[in-house]
C-alpha cells in the first residue's frame, strides 16, 4: 500500500509539474493525474477514507476531462481540418502535364505536348488513318492544336484532351459524310465561299412553303 501511496504522490506532483510548464506535453498532466486518482481511490479504499474516496473519484472524472480536451479533441479536430482542407495543386509544368497525358488513353491516339510552358504550350493528338481523299494505306494524322494555361487544373486537362478527341472524331465524320458523293459537310470549306454562298439569299437555302 506504501508504494501505492507513493507513485499517486509522485505522478500528482509530476502532473503538476507539466501543467505549469504549458508546453506542449502539458497535456499529460491529466493522464498522469487520471493514473494518481486510480491509486489513491485504491489507497483510500484500503484505509477506509471513504470522504477521500470521493473526492478522488471526483478528481478522476476531470482528469478524464482534461485528457478530452487538451489531448483527445484537438487531434479530433485536426485530422478533420485535414481530410477537409483543399488540396493546393503546383503550377502546371510539362513534366507533370506529360504525367497527366500518360495516363490517358483512346484507342488509336497519342497525346503530347507542343512546347514546354516557358512560352505558348499546345495539347496535340496524333493517329493514323488512310486519307479520306485519296485513300491508301494509313498514314500518321496530327489533330489541331489546343493552347494550355500554366494556371489550369488538373481536371481541365484531362477535359481538353477529351475535347481534342471529339473534335478529331467530328472532323474525321464531316470527310467521311456524304452526299451525291461529295463531303457536304466538311471541315475544310473556305470561309469566304461559304459568305459568298449565304450571300445568294433563298437561292441557297431550301425555303419550306
Amino acid at each position: 500500500m506504501q508504494l501505492i501511496e507513493i507513485i499517486s504522490a509522485f505522478l500528482g506532483m509530476a502532473g503538476a509539474l507539466l501543467l505549469a510548464t504549458r508546453s506542449r506535453f502539458a497535456g499529460w498532466a491529466f493522464v498522469a493525474w487520471l493514473i494518481s486518482n486510480v491509486g489513491w481511490i485504491t489507497f483510500g479504499a484500503g484505509n477506509r477514507h471513504w470522504f477521500f474516496i470521493l473526492q478522488q473519484s471526483v478528481f478522476t472524472v476531470t482528469s478524464m476531462i482534461g485528457i478530452w480536451q487538451w489531448l483527445i479533441k484537438p487531434q479530433v479536430k485536426h485530422r478533420a481540418n485535414a481530410v477537409a482542407a483543399p488540396v493546393v495543386q503546383k503550377p502546371m509544368d510539362a513534366e507533370l502535364a506529360n504525367m497527366i497525358l500518360r495516363a490517358i488513353s483512346f484507342p488509336g491516339y497519342s497525346f503530347y505536348l507542343v512546347g514546354n510552358f516557358r512560352g505558348t504550350t499546345y495539347l496535340q493528338a496524333s493517329f493514323r488513318a488512310p486519307c479520306n481523299v485519296s485513300g491508301g494505306k494509313p498514314v500518321r494524322r496530327t489533330t489541331r492544336k489546343w493552347q494550355l494555361s500554366a494556371h489550369m487544373t488538373h481536371s481541365e486537362l484531362v477535359q481538353t484532351a477529351l475535347k481534342c478527341v471529339l473534335t478529331s472524331l467530328e472532323h474525321e465524320a464531316r470527310e467521311q459524310f456524304h452526299y451525291r458523293n461529295e463531303s457536304i459537310f466538311g471541315p475544310h470549306f473556305n470561309v469566304d465561299a461559304l459568305v459568298d454562298l449565304c450571300q445568294q439569299g433563298d437561292k441557297a437555302l431550301e425555303v419550306r412553303a
